[in-house]
């Protein structure tokens, strides 16, 4: 340590002494003035005061136990270790995603037969881009599709690219499309009261940019059934098209390509109360009625009956188990993964987690009676006001919920809190009646939406809601 001389200053920096001089003798701006020397004492001296109290502060700090952040002992997040979680992310970029919505017109449909014609369904094949329309009006319906314009750096429509697939008098339930091209529209109530199975294979653009029909085999296939028709949903993998059908005698898979197809029914789920097979089932009540299909992966399927029930079906084992029941009759079922399914009814849309017990199961549940109980939910969407024909569709990349509300607007909910969203989509009113909702991914195709988006359907008029 260095010894103070009286007069003389010394410079740690330097290593040596310095005479100090007289302030008013000494050079302008000289580093060894009496005044300069002060103030560099005074800043040596507030230097030594801050690491004295950071080594105070080091010592008397109590330190928090390094085996308290062992992910078993599950105190991560008490203790402030833990970063904001994967879902907390997720419904963070959802609220600012839904905050920049945008509309834009993708397409309006030739009315058919006449301006009064309406769509029911719409989808969008994510391969090729063609979109897929059903409607109906009176006793006839139509499946028309409309091919994009591949010239163009993205995809664009219009009405000299539109084909009609098919018109027949039936009433037309639903429509379903496969990653591997194939379509399958279910038809009921025709003029004899017989209803049919409509698989057929969608074509491709080629190298050139041109759609060509597949060969004359290709073509739609019917298959006769004696139940109505009421719901279908593709299995979203494998390489040969496979879709389930709901109808009014329970639970059917078809699965097949070209013009040869295997049709199988599956058995309802064993008796709620006392495990024993249900025999007494009659095939014209609500208690066999499915009214809504989903796969929750390539092997299990989750059904929705008229009675509020909800089944799991698994086609390793053949087995249905009766898992959860709803408030109202269920009329539309989605997969957010493959434990958590949103389940939409009468005037109630609510979350269910399979893996809770189930509870609140009836032996012959009956919504619209006052002593019907239903299943504890996950989560419940309070705010959820749907139309006369609820329909709704998730996003779980985005952790968000689309549904058609009463007064002809979209609503939008978060699938982490159940809250209603608040966003430019929400404040936009159709002069219409919301026929269809449908969420597409972000998966990159070359020409169509880089970003998820949403497909809405009005009349005839598709808009497509993206960033």
């Amino acid at each position: 340590m260095n010894r103070e001389i009286p007069g003389f200053y010394y410079d740690p920096e330097k290593k040596k002494y310095f005479k100090v001089e007289a302030s008013h003798k000494s050079a302008p701006g000289s580093n060894y003035s009496k005044d300069a020397v002060k103030r560099k004492r005074k800043e040596h001296e507030k230097r030594q005061r801050k690491v004295l109290i950071t080594q105070r502060t080091a010592k008397e700090k109590i330190k928090k136990a390094a085996f308290l952040e062992h992910p078993f002992i599950g105190a991560i997040r008490e203790l402030g270790y833990q970063p904001s979680s994967n879902g907390f992310r997720l419904e963070q970029r959802g609220l600012i995603y839904a905050s920049q919505f945008r509309r834009n017109r993708v397409h309006q449909f030739e009315p058919w037969p006449d301006d009064e014609y309406s769509i029911k369904h719409l989808l969008r094949n994510r391969r090729s881009g063609v979109l897929i329309a059903s409607g109906h009006r009176g006793g006839e319906s139509s499946v028309s599709v409309c091919f994009p314009d591949c010239d163009q750096g993205k995809w664009t429509y219009n009405r000299t690219m539109e084909r009609v697939l098919f018109k027949e008098p039936y009433r037309i339930s639903s429509i379903s499309l496969s990653h591997t091209g194939y379509l399958l529209a279910t038809m009921d109530s025709g003029p004899r009261g017989d209803s049919f199975l409509a698989p057929r294979m969608l074509p491709d653009p080629d190298d050139a940019g041109d759609y060509r029909w597949p060969s004359s085999s290709f073509y739609s296939t019917r298959i006769a059934l004696t139940p109505s028709l009421w719901c279908s949903a593709a299995c979203p993998e494998g390489t040969t098209p496979r879709f389930a059908v709901g109808t009014s005698q329970g639970l059917h898979t078809i699965e097949g390509f070209a013009s040869y197809w295997s049709l199988s029914k599956k058995p309802f789920a064993n008796d709620v109360l006392t495990g024993k097979p249900v025999t007494h089932r009659k095939m014209d009540s609500s208690h066999a009625l499915v009214t809504s299909v989903e796969w929750l992966s390539s092997d299990v399927i989750a059904g929705g009956l008229l009675d509020s029930t909800v089944f799991l079906h698994d086609l390793r084992s053949g087995g249905t188990a009766t898992r959860l029941q709803h408030t109202h009759a269920v009329s539309k079922i989605r997969k957010v993964d493959p434990y958590r399914i949103v389940v939409a009814g009468l005037n109630s849309l609510k979350m269910y987690d399979i893996r809770y017990p189930p509870n609140g199961l009836q032996r012959n549940p009956k919504p619209n009676n006052k002593q019907h109980t239903s299943t504890k939910p996950y989560l419940s969407f309070p705010d959820y006001s749907p139309t006369s024909t609820p329909d709704f569709d998730i996003c779980p990349e985005l952790s968000l919920l689309a549904s058609a509300s009463d007064d002809n607007r979209i609503q939008l909910f978060s699938l982490t809190t159940g809250e209603q969203i608040a966003s430019p989509i929400s404040k936009y009113q159709y002069s219409q009646p919301i026929s269809s909702i449908c969420f597409e991914p972000g998966d990159g195709c070359l020409k169509g939406p880089q970003t998820p988006s949403l497909l809405v359907c009005s009349q005839a008029t598709v808009d497509e809601w993206n960033w």
